[in-house]
């Protein structure tokens, strides 16, 4: 096993770590980090393929813990986002659209973290567009998280009804980019290969993560997952 897999390895099972205790974060530590050894074309389809295993087994792991009614908002608003996202959005502008999103972001979570308790949550029928906003956003720019994690983080949910959700979420919107990929042929022989090679470290990481989440307690983890907002906020403003 060479060095270069080593690393990848490495990338792959702290992103999972992180995916595993806070339901979120796998594409945000790893596909920057490995694009430095790959190419996006291959990094992209071989994460969205590790990403979706991660998310099937939280799924297993959490089914029960959350309502899967609440998460059909953001999945509807996803599936008739995604389309959106290829054909029309792209035309806007990247950079302002990453600025806004990571200032809302940042800010958000900077309030969030100096109060004792968010005074407001959004209604349950604004899912359908941050769903919509999360898939235009995966569709255009490959970055479908923050619009999803932003609002669960507002609503009065456990940490398993948090993480569960977006597990649930993930796993359905990565089903269907995984299936385009595959059509496309971006999934090759060799990715397969380099696939198998990260399962334990993939796999390592998030039992790790999960191990690590059911000890949290509930103000631990709201701190954490608002911590990891406002980092994604400034990744999105660096990247922009």
């Amino acid at each position: 096993m060479n060095l270069e897999i080593i690393l990848i390895g490495v990338v792959v099972f702290i992103a999972s770590l992180l995916q595993g205790i806070f339901g979120f974060a796998f594409m945000l530590v790893a596909l920057p980090c490995l694009s430095y050894f790959m190419s996006i074309k291959v990094a992209v389809p071989l994460l969205s393929l590790l990403f979706v295993l991660s998310s099937l087994i939280m799924t297993f792991q959490l089914r029960g813990k959350f309502a899967y009614r609440s998460v059909m908002p953001l999945l509807i608003g996803a599936l008739f986002g995604i389309p959106v996202g290829i054909y029309f959005i792209i035309a806007f502008s990247e950079g302002l659209i990453k600025t806004t999103l990571g200032i809302l972001l940042i800010a958000y979570s900077v309030y969030s973290l100096s109060v004792k308790k968010v005074p407001f949550r959004f209604p349950e029928w604004t899912g359908y567009l941050f769903g919509f906003s999360a898939g235009a956003l995966g569709g255009a720019f490959n970055i479908m998280g923050p619009p999803v994690v932003f609002y669960v983080s507002t609503q009065k949910w456990s940490k398993a009804n948090i993480v569960g959700s977006l597990q649930f979420f993930f796993l359905l919107t990565g089903l269907f980019v995984v299936a385009f990929h595959v059509v496309v042929g971006n999934v090759t022989r060799e990715m397969t290969k380099t696939f198998l090679e990260l399962l334990p470290a993939t796999l390592t990481g998030l039992f790790a993560g999960l191990h690590i989440f059911k000890r949290m307690n509930e103000d631990s983890y709201r701190r954490g997952l608002f911590i990891l907002l406002i980092i994604m906020g400034i990744m999105l403003l660096i990247r922009r």
